[in-house]
């Protein structure tokens, strides 16, 4: 899963290193995916995500997501029900159950919050990020600027929830070290906040997917080759 003001191509360069085989999703409000982009909600696209898997394979998976896309994990792992051996927070946002990604990042701003949020809807209802396809005709937003802050400040005001994840899922938050977004705190409440028992570093920016993909396909690769062989220490 994508972060803020991305599509699912910001993937292509990582999934071409990746040895383990992938499926790389769009959130709802962009491209051919509907949706209006302000007003997506967590639900909304858990729903679509879950979907896209189901579609694509019916083997166990390790779900990923980058900064915005570590919102929507906890309700895709729940709808996928004990097909998930792995989730992985890349630069992931992500709250407890039952508290919103704000309350993290910028505790005692909510009020400010709202009422950006409430600005960019009302300027950009029904806005897409690049549609296409059946899509093309709907008002579109092409500044990923633009669409990063709407998709930061919708999400991350949305309240998180936890419920119907195995809680022995296990969980890694991929640290970039070069993060001018997240500050080494942030993100330190971040993986507590996803209760991510490994932290693994990678020299990059907020996102590796462009700035670093070959180092985070190893990383994949070798957290999907961990869930693998416990896998087949289950079996065995």
């Amino acid at each position: 899963m994508h972060g803020a003001g991305h599509t699912a191509r910001v993937w292509e360069t990582v999934r071409r290193h990746l040895s383990a085989p992938s499926v790389a999703v769009d959130l709802p409000g962009r491209r051919d995916r509907a949706g209006d982009l302000p007003a997506v909600t967590i639900t909304e696209s858990a729903a679509g995500i879950a979907a896209d898997v189901t579609a694509a394979t019916a083997a166990r998976v390790v779900l990923v997501g980058h900064s915005v896309g570590g919102i929507v994990l906890p309700e895709v792992a729940a709808r996928l029900d004990g097909r998930v051996d792995h989730l992985v927070f890349v630069a992931g946002l992500c709250a407890k159950d039952g508290d919103t990604v704000a309350d993290t990042v910028s505790p005692g701003r909510s009020a400010q919050f709202t009422e950006r949020l409430g600005e960019l809807r009302a300027r950009y209802a029904g806005h897409m990020l690049e549609p296409e396809g059946a899509c093309a005709a709907a008002p579109a937003i092409h500044d990923p600027r633009v669409a990063m802050s709407i998709d930061s400040l919708n999400f991350m005001s949305q309240t998180v929830s936890w419920e119907g994840v195995d809680p022995g899922t296990p969980r890694t938050f991929v640290r970039c070290l070069r993060d001018r977004i997240q500050p080494r705190a942030m993100q330190a409440r971040l993986a507590e906040n996803c209760a991510a028992a490994d932290v693994i570093d990678i020299d990059s920016g907020h996102t590796p997917a462009l700035q670093a993909p070959a180092a985070l396909a190893a990383i994949l690769d070798g957290i999907a080759s961990g869930s693998a062989a416990r896998a087949d220490e289950r079996v065995v």
